[in-house]
C-alpha cells in the first residue's frame, strides 16, 4: 500500500529562509493549533569535543538555563512558566537544541528567551560548580541505569578511539574540570550562524515569525573557527559490565548506514523488519515462540558519515546465548530470504509512525532541524514515502549482507560471558 499525497502537499509543509547572518529558519504554519512549538538547534554535539573538554556540549546546555545578563536562572523558568509554556534541551553526539512549547500568542516570549540563554549566557561561576555536580548526578543515574549503560559500552566498542565513542554526558573528571572559559571556547567554536537552525512549527504567521527571528538572532555571531570533523571509522570490539543485577542486558551492533547514505531508508525497513514491531522477527522468535525475554528490538542509527544497525535483549543470562544466536541467525537469513510481506509490514510501521509524527509540532520542529542538517532542505513527507515504497526486497537483503560482512560489536552488562556471546557473531 502506497501513501497518498494530494497534489501540492510537496509545498504545504515547511519553508525555509535564511537571516542575513547565515542563520536559516524554518516555518511550518499549522493554523489550526492553538499552539506552537519553536527551537533552535545547533551542528553541534559531543563529536565535536576536544579531549579536554569531554562533556563540556552538554554542560553548556545546562548552563544555558541558568542564567544570562538580562535573567536569572529563576526569572528564566519563571517567565516561561506564568504563561504555561515548557522549555528544555537536548544534547546528542552531532547536534544540540533548546526548544519551548508556548500558545500562540507567547511566541515572542519564548523567542526570546532562547534568543537570550544562547546569545547572553552570564556563566556565572557560582551557577556552574553547582550545576557541574547537577551533572554528575546525572551521570550517576545513567550508570545506574543497565540499558543505558550497554548503549554507552556499545557506541565504546564501535568507534574505537573516535569521539563518538564517549558518552555524551562525559565523566565526572572530566565534567568538574570544565570553566566557564571552557564552556565560552566551545560556544565560540562550535555554534555558528551557519551551523544555527531556529524552526518554529504550529500557530505561527510566517513574516512576522520572520520579523522576530532577524530582530532576536540578527545580531548573532561567533568569529569562531570552522568545525572539522574526524572521519569515523566502525572498529567492533567486546565490552562487558559484568555487575550483579537480575537481569543481562545484551546490545550488538553491525556496520549501517550513515544518515546521507543511499542505503538509510533500506537500512530503517531492514532494521523494522527484524525487530521493530510485535510481527517481527526478532520478537516472534526470541519472545513469542521461545519466551526467552521480555523485551527485544532492532535499531539503525545514522550519523552523519557512518551507522550502526543491530539489536537489544534484555533477559535472564542463562537464556542470552539463545537469544544472540537467533539474532545472528535472523539477519543471516534475511540475506537470503527477506519477504515482501514482512518489508511491506516495516514499510507500513515508518509511514504511519512518521504521519503520526506530523501532528505533534514539537516532533516536527525537530525532525526538520535534522533534515535541514542532513539534506540542506526540509524533505516532504509525501517525497519520505516515495523513498520507503523504493525500498525493494534485493535493497533490504544487501542491507542485511552490508551489515554482516563489516565485522560487529557486542555490549553486556549483567552476568553472563560476554566472550561467548561474541563468538556467535564471529564469521
Amino acid at each position: 500500500m502506497r501513501l497518498q499525497v494530494a497534489p501540492g502537499d510537496r509545498d504545504k509543509m515547511s519553508h525555509i529562509h535564511k537571516l542575513k547572518n547565515g542563520i536559516h529558519v524554518v516555518v511550518d504554519p499549522m493554523p489550526s493549533l492553538e499552539t506552537v512549538a519553536l527551537g533552535v538547534w545547533a551542528d553541534a554535539g559531543s563529536v565535536d569535543e576536544r579531549d579536554d573538554e569531554h562533556g563540556v556540549a552538554h554542560l553548556l546546555e545546562h548552563m544555558a538555563f541558568k542564567g544570562t545578563e538580562r535573567r536569572s536562572a529563576r526569572a528564566i523558568a519563571e517567565e516561561i512558566e506564568t504563561v504555561g509554556g515548557y522549555l528544555n534541551a537536548a544534547t546528542s553526539h552531532q547536534r544540540t537544541g533548546y526548544y519551548a512549547r508556548l500558545l500562540k500568542d507567547d511566541t515572542e516570549l519564548g523567542i526570546d528567551i532562547i534568543a537570550d540563554i544562547l546569545m547572553r549566557p552570564s556563566f556565572d561561576e557560582g551557577e556552574l560548580e553547582k550545576e557541574k555536580e547537577v551533572v554528575v548526578q546525572e551521570i550517576g543515574e545513567a550508570a545506574d541505569t543497565p540499558d543505558d549503560v550497554v548503549f554507552e559500552l556499545l557506541q565504546e566498542a564501535s568507534w574505537g578511539a573516535h569521539s563518538l565513542a564517549r558518552p555524551i554526558l562525559g565523566t565526572p573528571e572530566t565534567v568538574r574540570a570544565q570553566s566557564a572559559r571552557s564552556l565560552r571556547g566551545f560556544l565560540k567554536r562550535s555554534y555558528r550562524p551557519e551551523s544555527l537552525v531556529i524552526v518554529v512549527a504550529g500557530n505561527v504567521d510566517e513574516s512576522s515569525f520572520l520579523q522576530l527571528g532577524e530582530r532576536e538572532f540578527g545580531a548573532f555571531s561567533s568569529g569562531g573557527e570552522s568545525a572539522i570533523r574526524n572521519a569515523s571509522t566502525f572498529t567492533g570490539g567486546i565490552r562487558h559490565d559484568n555487575r550483579s543485577i537480575e537481569q543481562t542486558h545484551l546490545a550488538v551492533a553491525l556496520p549501517g548506514a550513515s544518515s546521507k547514505d543511499d542505503d538509510f531508508f533500506a537500512t530503517r525497513v531492514f532494521a523494522d523488519a527484524l525487530g521493530g514491531g510485535m510481527s517481527s522477527r526478532l520478537f516472534q522468535k526470541i519472545r513469542e515462540e521461545r519466551g526467552l525475554a521480555y523485551s527485544v528490538y532492532a535499531f539503525a542509527d545514522g550519523y552523519d558519515d557512518c551507522g550502526l544497525v543491530g539489536a537489544y535483549v534484555g533477559a535472564d543470562a542463562g537464556q542470552m546465548r539463545g537469544a544472540a544466536q537467533i539474532i545472528r541467525d535472523e539477519i543471516e537469513d534475511m540475506t537470503a530470504n527477506a519477504t515482501q510481506q514482512e518489508i511491506d509490514r516495516a514499510r507500513a510501521m515508518l509511514r504511519s509512525s512518521m504521519m503520526m509524527s506530523l501532528e505533534s509540532p514539537a516532533a516536527r520542529i525537530e525532525s526538520a532541524a535534522g533534515q535541514v542538517f542532513t539534506f540542506g532542505r526540509v524533505m516532504p513527507p509525501g517525497e519520505i514515502a516515495e523513498r520507503l515504497d523504493e525500498v525493494s526486497v534485493g535493497d533490504v537483503k544487501r542491507c542485511a549482507s552490508r551489515a554482516l560482512a563489516g565485522g560487529f560489536s557486542v555490549a553486556l552488562v549483567g552476568p553472563g560471558d560476554a566472550s561467548e556471546l561474541a563468538g556467535v557473531f564471529s564469521p
